[in-house]
């Protein structure tokens, strides 16, 4: 029941969040029409929740989307119908931390929105993403992370970790997404930090940003 109220929660604040980042969205996916051309291949999206980047892929992409909870793929593969940019090519429920139901090197390109905060294992997710990527495939993330150190809210982010992670689904506010990155061992790495500052004051812990994108 729990996670079905999520899915419900995750339908309609995905569509909030989009909506104030939409720029930095479409900045972030320009280069995939290039990737999908010269790697050629599917999109995984991993944590693809209900399909709230569907309006910021190429057209012609085949997309393989996994997520830990099942009563999301009800809402993906619905707000795919308003899309035809987009096939959905596979629906997995699973964790990003094992992709084994995925082949090494079968991937053009990986995308991955406000689901580094929910993984169980930071590090495991990121082997798997340079598992499945084709050579020179590229790995697309934009996610809210911890603020800068010595700030008020980064104070709040960590003192209100735990009940953030409860009432999130395991959701963490305070996590430092950027240095799993760093040390992944990508062969090129780009990132930036911004903030969401059109976020409703409700996700105020929410607002610091990171998004870009890495290079196998």
């Amino acid at each position: 029941l729990y996670k079905r109220g999520f899915a419900i929660h995750m339908n309609i604040f995905s569509r909030i969040h989009t909506r104030a980042i939409a720029p930095k969205k479409e900045e972030l996916f320009m280069s995939l029409k290039n990737v999908q051309e010269n790697i050629k291949g599917d999109i995984l999206e991993i944590g693809c929740g209900t399909g709230a980047n569907f309006p910021f892929f190429p057209e012609g992409s085949s997309v393989i989307a996994l997520d830990p909870n099942p009563n999301m793929g009800d809402y993906f593969l619905r707000n795919a119908d308003e899309f035809p940019n987009v096939t959905i090519k596979k629906v997995i429920t699973g964790v990003a931390e094992d992709m084994s139901e995925l082949a090494d090197n079968s991937v053009a390109a990986v995308v991955c929105t406000l689901t580094l905060c929910s993984v169980s294992d930071i590090e495991a997710t990121l082997r798997e993403v340079k598992r499945v990527l084709k050579q020179g495939g590229c790995f697309y993330y934009l996610e809210h992370v911890a603020d800068a150190e010595g700030n008020w809210t980064r104070w709040f982010q960590q003192a209100l970790d735990n009940v953030w992670k409860y009432l999130s689904d395991g959701c963490s506010c305070a996590r430092d997404s950027y240095k799993a990155i760093d040390e992944a061992g990508f062969s090129y790495v780009f990132h930036e930090r911004f903030y969401a500052s059109r976020l409703t004051r409700l996700a105020w812990l929410m607002r610091p940003h990171l998004i870009g994108y890495a290079v196998k």
